[in-house]
């Protein structure tokens, strides 16, 4: 990973709350944040990606979202998630470069 190290990305969501961040993982963009959602009194970690082929014209390709009472339970659940073609976090993480988080 470049730009931070994995475990300062996951102790990051665990510890501040889920702060924005912005990755890049081949040809993709994404946007990952936290909301408290008050219609179901729950967190949504949430994963948006996009289309980075031509970065300026970025396309909406997906939201991934990961619920839960705590954001322990919320980063748990996207750990496991097999969201960058059909790898983890952990398996994606050599090619990510954060950009901001």
């Amino acid at each position: 990973m470049k730009g931070q190290s994995i475990n300062e990305f996951i102790d990051d969501l665990i510890s501040m709350g889920g702060p924005e961040k912005e990755f890049v993982f081949r040809n993709r963009f994404f946007f990952l944040e936290t909301m408290f959602r008050d219609e179901k009194d729950m967190l949504e970690l949430y994963l948006d990606e996009y289309d980075n082929t031509n970065p300026k014209e970025k396309v909406f390709v997906a939201r991934h979202s990961f619920w839960g009472k705590t954001n322990l339970e919320c980063v748990n659940q996207f750990e496991q998630a097999k969201v960058f073609d059909g790898l983890t976090i952990y398996g994606a993480e050599p090619e990510i470069e954060v950009l901001f988080g």
